[in-house]
């Protein structure tokens, strides 16, 4: 394989280990950019479900507790929008007209 050959330092283990930063570090500094960029309360909710989506669908190593903390957000999500419709209906439709 051209290219692809490890001098005897590095073989040896004398090169100090890469610097590179891992996934997750990668993944959690690009939502805190794009986090910081956000204006909007639904700016902010779809980044954050956005960043929820990646992690949710890669290969975990226990499946059955990725699938069962998956189910448990969904169902806060869904409550949680369950609420903002309920506190929406409450809201009158027009504003009252005082009589003075």
């Amino acid at each position: 394989m051209s290219g692809h050959r490890r001098s005897n330092a590095a073989a040896a283990g004398e090169l100090p280990p890469t610097l590179r930063r891992s996934r997750p570090d990668r993944r959690r500094a690009a939502l805190a950019t794009r986090f910081a960029k956000t204006t909007t309360d639904i700016e902010r909710a779809v980044c954050a479900f956005d960043y929820f989506r990646g992690a949710a669908s890669r290969r975990h190593p226990r499946p059955d507790a990725a699938a069962e903390l998956v189910a448990a957000v969904i169902g806060q999500l869904i409550e949680a929008g369950d609420h903002l419709l309920r506190m929406q209906a409450r809201e009158p439709l027009s504003p009252r007209k005082d009589t003075a």
